[in-house]
Formats: structure tokens, C-alpha cells, sequence
């Protein structure tokens, strides 16, 4: 049997604003006015009315956890006798939509604001706009920096396949959010759907080392070149450039190419650091050794 806690999706910890905020969730969806003739989504919203009325109640949770769900739905009260009313209006709702009642349930904090009227309050006269959703698309490093495009799929709030081009700025930092109007859940009596929001995030590239909006990016050189200096490419972002290896470079150092890195929020871009390894000869031929030998004095 499910606790109240597995009706609302909570943890037994969790706080009375966690226990609001799970309840108002549910009661949007299952309410019978956005539900109208579905008897499942009547008994979802009785069912979870129940579990709020009682753990939204800092006495009533408290007898709730002591004595456990099977003794509270049997009809246990601390001081009183179990039977019908022993524990308040939620285990007796009631759902009359043709009359506009539904027991002790506030659908005006429910929904915001659009329920009117003197003491009763009445049904959603006027078109109710569709909530906003959420989604996360992946886009590689280059991606963030030169824009581009990216197709997605989505199932729409009506069960509806739908393939979307979406439109990738250039610069765009991680964890932006692309704007798709009307994209999101549909409306209810008539409203218009709400918006689809893309959060971005970052796909990994195996060219480069992040740091937040820096990157590094190994690169090999010679023995020769760390010594004598020369030019060697390395990778960036849009594509390779060339590197210039100074005299006497040691293995390990790291050479900055400044704006190169990722987007930053305040403006701008991160840097690339070319870190420089220096690849040296497995094997020396006598010329070769002697070579070294006489670098040695250059120590």
C-alpha cells in the first residue's frame, strides 16, 4: 500500500514547502477541470488531497508517521473514535464540476488567480495558457563558438512526434537557454501552448583538456625543435593554426593562445593552452649518440 509520502513523490523528510510545492504540481495536472469526464484523474486528485490534507497539517503528519498509513485509513485518532469525519474534509472530497464545487480545495491559489466570484468559486471561464518545458541539447566545442544548426526530436504534450531545427548562436555560453514559442504543454479551454526552453551543454572533445571556459591541448614536438625552435601546428576550436616554438622550450611548458577557449558570460572567450611534449628518440645510431654526448656540455 503507498503512503502519502509515494502519493506526493516525497521523502518522509521532506520539508512542508517541498510538501506544498509537490502537491500544487500534481493538483495542476490531475485537477478535474483540466481533466473533464476523466474519472482516473478525479480519483488521482481526490487521492492526492488526501495526502496533502494530512501532511500539509504539522499535528496531523505528526500522528500520521507515529501510528503508520494502514492505522491512519483504518480510522485511527489520538482522543477520538475512528469513523466517517475523524480526520477532516480531504478523505470526504467530493468532485461536483457542473456545480463548481470541490470541497475545501483553493483553486485560487491552486491556479493564480483565474478562478473569481463571491463566496463560491467557479471553473475556468477563459483560455488557460500552457506551462513552459524544459529539455537539454548537446553541442560540441566548435559548435559553441561558430553557431550552427542542430536537429531534434520531441514528443509534444498532445503525443505528437515533431522533428525542430534549432538555431545555435555563435558564442553561446553553457547552460543558455534557447526560447521555442509555443512549443512547450498545451494549453487548457482553448490556450495557447507554452514555450519550449533548450538549456545548452557541452559535449566533450578528446582534443582538449576544460578548464571552465580554458582549454589545453597536448601537443608533440621534437627533440630538434624544443632545442633549435621552429613552428608546429596545434588544434583550436576553429580549426588548426600555427605555433611558434621558442629556442630552448622545455618538456611540459605550456605556450597561451590568448581567446581561443570557450565563451564567457561577462563577454569574450577563455584561452587554449598548448602544452609541449617533447618526443625523444627511442633508439641512436653511434652518429646519433655522439650527438648527445656533445649536448651535454650545454647542461
Amino acid at each position: 500500500m503507498r503512503n502519502y509520502y509515494d502519493i506526493l513523490g516525497v521523502k518522509k523528510s521532506a520539508s512542508a514547502k517541498e510538501i506544498k510545492s509537490a502537491y500544487r504540481k500534481l493538483a495542476r495536472k490531475y485537477h478535474p477541470d483540466v481533466n473533464t469526464g476523466d474519472k482516473t484523474a478525479e480519483e488521482k486528485f481526490k487521492e492526492i488531497s488526501q495526502a496533502n490534507d494530512v501532511l500539509s497539517d504539522k499535528k496531523k503528519r505528526a500522528q500520521y508517521d507515529r501510528v503508520g498509513h494502514q492505522a491512519w485509513k483504518a480510522g485511527f485518532k489520538e482522543g477520538a473514535p475512528p469513523g466517517p469525519g475523524g480526520f477532516g474534509g480531504a478523505e470526504n472530497v467530493h468532485f461536483h464540476s457542473s456545480q463548481g464545487g470541490f470541497g475545501d480545495i483553493d483553486l485560487e491559489d491552486l491556479f493564480g488567480g483565474i478562478f473569481s466570484g463571491g463566496g463560491r468559486r467557479r471553473r475556468p471561464r477563459g483560455p488557460i495558457r500552457g506551462e513552459n518545458s524544459l529539455s537539454r541539447l548537446a553541442i560540441t566545442m566548435p559548435d559553441a563558438v561558430l553557431g550552427g544548426e542542430k536537429r531534434i526530436s520531441l514528443t509534444s504534450g498532445l503525443g505528437r512526434n515533431e522533428s525542430l531545427t534549432v538555431k545555435i548562436p555563435p558564442l553561446i555560453c553553457e547552460g543558455s537557454k534557447i526560447r521555442l514559442a509555443g512549443k512547450g504543454n498545451p494549453g487548457f479551454n482553448g490556450g495557447p501552448p507554452g514555450d519550449l526552453l533548450i538549456e545548452i551543454v557541452y559535449e566533450p572533445d578528446n582534443r582538449f583538456i576544460r578548464d571552465g571556459s580554458n582549454l589545453t591541448s597536448e601537443v608533440k614536438i621534437s627533440f630538434s625543435m624544443a632545442s633549435l625552435g621552429g613552428t608546429t601546428s596545434v588544434a583550436t576550436l576553429e580549426g588548426k593554426v600555427e605555433l611558434k616554438i621558442p629556442p630552448g622550450t622545455q618538456g611540459g611548458q605550456k605556450l597561451r593562445l590568448r581567446g581561443k577557449g570557450l565563451p564567457l558570460r561577462s563577454g569574450g572567450r577563455g584561452d587554449l593552452f598548448a602544452k609541449l611534449l617533447v618526443k625523444v628518440p627511442k633508439k641512436l645510431d653511434e652518429a646519433g649518440k655522439k650527438l648527445v654526448e656533445n649536448l651535454k656540455k650545454y647542461e
